[in-house]
């Protein structure tokens, strides 16, 4: 597989890792990104790789989606606006989620490409009717950021009928590992208690904890976009849930945390309210994407945790540092 290949948010979380792989196995990369929450520094090493080009620029100008397309025969469709952000501002998520992939939609579709990845949410999904969730689970939103990318998805479906164009679709489950957020609105939860921690903090869960999630290690989601990009004739029409297929809660997250710093759980973990809209169980069924790409997850949370949190410790800033561009309540 060497081609062009457009990553809308290359210099985001997931973005940034398949940028990095795509570049190894000797592709031309286009990155659109308009940095909101990307960062440079996510590419690391490949910054100045003589077979990337980084446009700065939003998928909601439709002259920028025209330009970072052009020639490109592989979509990657990842540049989002985070869940978050759309509880405060639901117009403008939905601006960049649904407005920005038709955007996408339309230059690929000019551009007659090969494949459309199409990256959703396992949000959805909602919180979980049964388990573990296949892809023919209901669609059940639970927050303006799930109910655009459920339109997101309903598009790229609909420019498959209308105009052939060829599409996959992935729904990944929880993610996390380097490159992660901790800052602001966009903080995620096992950053944001990895940070606190380092602190010596207390971690804070957002109702009970019991809330469960299924985590996946972004190296090997990044690693599953590959091998979906490289046999398209296979993901043809398909969409993929992205996971490990294991329920895990959060306050075990939040213990475990507490025992790689030599912290008492029961002294630094503390509750609060929980957060509107909040998913209270995903456990989700890999089946389908394992069968077409043997895609077979290997990291388990206690390592990848230790590896996450490895990656803060490398980081320049001081704890303090870090701590200080966290918002707690970062969806108010």
């Amino acid at each position: 597989m060497r081609q062009k290949i457009v990553v809308t948010g290359g210099a985001g979380f997931l973005g940034s890792h398949v940028v990095m792989r795509l570049l190894a196995l000797g592709n031309e990369v286009v990155v659109l990104d308009n940095f909101s929450n990307g960062k440079m520094s996510h590419l690391g090493s490949v910054c100045k790789h003589p077979q990337l080009t980084v446009i700065h620029g939003d998928i909601t100008n439709k002259d920028d989606v025209d330009h970072a397309f052009m020639g490109c025969k592989t979509v990657i469709h990842l540049a989002v606006l985070d869940l978050r952000q759309s509880i405060k501002e639901p117009f403008r998520v939905n601006k960049v989620i649904v407005d920005g992939t038709l955007n996408c939609l339309e230059a690929a579709k000019e551009n007659q490409v090969d494949l459309f990845l199409n990256c959703s949410s396992s949000e959805v999904y909602g919180s979980a009717v049964y388990v573990p969730m296949d892809e023919k689970h209901p669609l059940n939103p639970e927050t303006p950021y799930a109910a655009a990318k459920v339109a997101q998805d309903m598009y790229v479906y609909s420019f498959g009928r209308t105009y052939g164009l060829c599409w996959t679709t992935i729904r990944p489950f929880n993610m996390y590992g380097p490159n992660s957020h901790w800052q602001g609105c966009r903080g995620e939860v096992i950053p944001k208690m990895i940070v606190r921690a380092m602190n010596r903090q207390p971690l804070v869960l957002f109702g009970s904890g019991n809330q469960t999630r299924d985590f996946l290690y972004v190296e090997e989601a990044a690693q599953a976009v590959i091998k979906v990009v490289s046999n398209p004739a296979a993901v043809y029409s398909q969409t993929l849930n992205l996971c490990r297929g294991k329920e895990i809660s959060i306050r075990y997250i939040a213990e475990l945390i507490c025992r790689e710093f030599n912290l008492n759980p029961t002294e630094f973990i503390q509750i609060q309210p929980s957060r509107p809209g909040d998913v209270m169980r995903h456990k989700g069924n890999n089946q389908i994407i394992s069968e077409i790409i043997d895609f077979i997850p290997q990291i388990e949370i206690e390592e990848g945790i230790y590896r996450t949190i490895e990656w803060f410790k490398s980081l320049l800033n001081k704890p303090q540092e870090l701590l200080s561009q966290e918002v707690l309540c970062n969806w108010i």
